[in-house]
């Protein structure tokens, strides 16, 4: 959409000098010449209308003039406007347990939670956009940013391979987690931000209790999905409890619960995620401004000769 726009639209009230001028420059009634009458002058004569026009022409043109100076000081321009859609990555981090528990080999021949978990998450990093912003929390008995944001896809993957169990004090802060994952994309730039949450045990670290850090990562607009991983078995006996805290923080930030019991079932959820992990798209609005005012500069500097060379012509008017 192209629009005309003034920068400095006041100086158009030099205008209203404009019909002051014509009338101060009007001919007056004791202006005239003393002409011969007969048939030969009537022969050189000019017409009535015609002679009217004439006269009148070069003050109209000079008029002109000074109404495009004026409409040049005013600074016109032309506004281009051009609406494109954007879209943006999603702000991602992810928290995974590094409890002692989590070198249990019930994920599969020989695959431990951990393994199975950082398998997982990677093979879920390469399924993300390129310009999606992703951060690492490792927790335990308490919770630790591993990695800030990132969209370094390389640095991610070194840091998620280098988690191991032990490097943390044992125990399961999922509040902290959540506080954590939650401080990382508090200031991330995507309107779009989740936090996956994957452990196999319950919260049993005093303090700030998951359901109190799920309502501060909603309000910062962080929705997330909590993973328990485990065998069946395993998950029955880590009780409602884990599961009931886990269920409350999803359905408080607006995510899902899952439950993983083997690396297929890991896969289809992260599968599951990263469908619900749509990238935001919104209407940017784009303007280019071209300044015009050297036309109306022309345009009066070609109305004033135009008038100079009418005064001058064959036909010109005295003064």
């Amino acid at each position: 959409m192209v629009t005309f726009e003034l920068a400095r639209p006041a100086w158009l009230w030099l205008l209203a000098i404009l019909p002051l001028w014509w009338w101060y420059v009007r001919p007056g009634s004791g202006w005239g010449l003393l002409v011969a009458r007969g048939d030969e002058a009537r022969s050189v004569s000019l017409r009535r209308w015609t002679a009217a026009a004439v006269e009148g022409a070069p003050r109209l043109l000079r008029a002109a003039a000074v109404a495009c100076l004026v409409v040049a000081l005013a600074r016109p321009q032309l506004v281009r406007t051009y609406r494109e859609p954007r879209s943006e990555g999603v702000g991602i981090a992810i928290a995974i347990d590094l409890s002692t528990s989590m070198w249990a080999l019930d994920m599969g021949p020989g695959t431990t939670r951990l393994q199975a978990a950082k398998e997982a998450v990677q093979r879920f990093l390469v399924s993300r956009d390129a310009d999606d912003d992703i951060g690492l929390v490792s927790f335990a008995g308490e919770a630790h940013v591993r990695l800030p944001l990132t969209y370094d896809r390389y640095v991610v993957q070194e840091a998620v391979s280098g988690l191991e169990v032990g490097l943390l004090l044992d125990g399961t802060d999922i509040a902290g987690a959540i506080a954590m994952g939650a401080g990382l994309l508090k200031d991330a730039p995507q309107s779009s931000k989740m936090l996956i949450l994957v452990t196999d045990g319950a919260h049993n670290k005093a303090g700030l209790v998951p359901g109190m850090a799920a309502r501060a990562a909603a309000a910062v607009g962080v929705t997330i999905f909590p993973i328990a991983i485990g065998s069946e078995e395993a998950l029955q006996r880590g009780g409602s409890g884990m599961e009931t805290v886990l269920a409350q923080a999803a359905r408080i930030t607006g995510g899902r619960y899952f439950r993983a019991t083997d690396v297929s079932a890991l896969d289809q959820i992260y599968a599951e995620i990263d469908r619900l992990a749509v990238r935001s798209e919104e209407i940017v609005e784009r303007t280019e401004v071209t300044p015009v005012g050297h036309w109306f500069f022309l345009a009066a500097l070609a109305l004033l000769v135009g008038g100079s060379t009418l005064r001058a012509s064959p036909w010109g008017v005295l003064p």
